[in-house]
């Protein structure tokens, strides 16, 4: 308690020099304060953001790896071509068995969804929306015929005996439909497009049932307007490579598609939102069964023959509870036979951190900025208290004279420092936690103003934008209407200053206390109370 009231007296006493150490402490818990905040602003942010996250994943060919191992494999100079074997990085399509075999490796509250997409050529009077009649060279009837069409489905490599498809500028020829058929497993599956948030609305008849095998589907407005079609009609379409090969599909529902608008230079009809067409999987399915079982083959010019049969193109998605469940997917699907040469891999996790990146890179300059502060606020508070030892030594050799022993004198000292240091650490933080917030947002919003920049910069040099991912997977609805929009960042945070920040600074005030203490400590157990006295001037 001496010692206490000791320290209280000397700080009243010597006012002009403990207010100057008060406000250099001032300056540094205000700024320490801020920059604390903001860090666990950013953790905050984080989790909040990953509380509400969906996240979803999928399994592709790892085409990047196959190169780079051709690349390191090959003795040939970087600038031969041959090295890469172009069969081998198409990659070969995983089946829905191998699909299913995978979702063993899910959790409790993980779960999945697929589509399978085909293209189809309009029969009879029924044309894709877009397609004028007295246009000829458009008109699906005048495109292919069961014994001209030599070309595969898009994204398909001719079959022939050569494999050489060189000559012909391209690497592969393409057949395409008037309209784009897709079978979705499940309404969670069409969830992107018919969700709370979708751009397609049922706005006539109802939804396929999901458990029918009948081949039922939906359209759009624009198509059944262009057709004059309704609920209960049947259309007629027919396989692109085989055109004696027709299925009827029955109208049960109309949508409307917010996308349908767009002005794209389409240089395929089924390309048109309006000529996208949905039913259900186990129909779609049964539909893809029915080609294979015709057995139609087409002839090329060589007279070769290939199968017309239809090909889908499945896509399949696994979704899970947490970031957690979908690492642990990741890992346990190479032990259930998943080859090395295919990736598992999330753009919800990419997006996530995406929107995370200015609040990270506030969050890392905000530690940097904490560390100097302290740094050079330290620095100074133990010259400080240097100089202040100094002008108080003739007080410290009186201590000791009169029996006081030197450490006990040490902690008087130490104690007022530790006063005066959080008495100045209460005011800035307060001070701090008001402001943190507002300067928070502040500097993230200039943050985000800087992101935006350079992507307009990019775009402005490259016509694209940064998060641009080109086309998924599936084609049916959704292949040729690119991701251009935006990056959403995280733009604001509602709390800043918490429980552990207040116990970060009361940590950072011991530090200063035990930093600056240090100095005075060393000095007071090299002082000697007689030469101090004798030499008095």
């Amino acid at each position: 308690m001496y010692i206490l009231k000791n320290a209280l007296k000397s700080i009243t006493r010597n006012k002009l020099r403990n207010i100057l150490i008060g406000i250099i402490v001032l300056i540094i818990s205000v700024s320490a304060c801020v920059a604390l905040s903001i860090q666990q602003a950013a953790e905050v942010a984080k989790q909040d953001t990953m509380s509400g996250l969906k996240v979803t994943a999928q399994i592709s060919f790892d085409r990047k790896k196959a190169m780079e191992e051709m690349s390191s494999s090959s003795k040939s100079e970087s600038t031969d071509r041959n090295k890469f074997d172009f069969d081998v990085l198409q990659g070969s399509s995983l089946t829905l068995d191998d699909y299913m075999k995978y979702t063993k490796a899910l959790k409790k509250g993980d779960g999945y969804y697929y589509s399978g997409a085909i293209s189809l050529n309009a029969t009879g009077d029924l044309l894709p929306y877009g397609t004028s009649e007295d246009n000829d060279s458009n008109s699906s009837n005048s495109k292919n015929t069961d014994s001209s069409s030599d070309g595969n489905m898009l994204g398909q490599a001719p079959q022939s005996d050569s494999g050489d498809n060189k000559a012909s500028g391209m690497p592969f020829q393409v057949n395409q439909g008037d309209f784009s058929i897709t079978g979705y497993s499940s309404s969670d599956a069409m969830l992107s497009m018919f969700g709370e948030d979708g751009s397609c609305k049922i706005t006539g008849g109802s939804m396929f049932d999901f458990s029918s095998s009948d081949y039922e589907c939906v359209i759009s407005n624009e198509l059944a307007t262009y057709n004059n079609l309704k609920v209960g009609d049947t259309i007629k379409l027919s396989n692109p490579k085989y055109e004696k090969e027709t299925y009827k599909l029955k109208i049960v529902g109309i949508y409307t598609n917010s996308d349908s608008s767009s002005e794209e230079d389409n240089r395929f009809k089924m390309n048109d939102p309006a000529n996208n067409i949905y039913m259900n999987y186990t129909a779609f399915s049964k539909l893809i069964s029915a080609s294979e079982k015709a057995g139609n083959k087409t002839t090329d010019s060589d007279g070769n023959e290939t199968s017309a049969a239809l090909k889908e193109n499945l896509a399949f998605t696994y979704t899970f509870a947490d970031v957690d469940n979908y690492e642990s997917f990741s890992k346990k699907v190479y032990k259930l036979g998943l080859s090395d040469d295919y990736k598992v891999s999330s753009s919800d996790l990419q997006a996530y951190e995406n929107s995370l990146t200015p609040l990270n890179t506030l969050s890392s300059t905000a530690m940097w900025f904490f560390l100097v502060v302290l740094c050079v606020g330290g620095i100074i508070l133990i010259t400080l208290n240097i100089f202040n030892l100094r002008e108080r030594k003739y007080e410290v050799g009186v201590l000791t004279a009169i029996g006081m022993k030197k450490a006990k004198v040490a902690i008087q000292f130490i104690t007022e420092i530790l006063i005066v240091t959080f008495i100045a650490l209460i005011i800035g933080t307060s001070i701090g936690s008001a402001a943190s917030v507002p300067v928070t947002n502040t500097l993230l919003a200039n943050q985000i103003s800087s992101s935006k920049s350079s992507d307009s910069k990019i775009k402005e040099n490259f016509g694209l934008d940064r998060d641009e991912s080109g086309p998924p997977s599936d084609f049916g609805g959704a292949l040729f209407n690119k991701n251009t929009t935006a990056a959403k960042y995280v733009d604001s945070v509602s709390s800043a200053t918490n429980l552990y920040v207040i116990l970060e600074l009361a940590l950072v005030g011991l530090f200063l206390t035990l930093i600056s203490g240090l100095a005075a400590l060393i000095s007071i157990m090299k002082y000697e109370p007689l030469k101090i006295l004798s030499n008095r001037s």
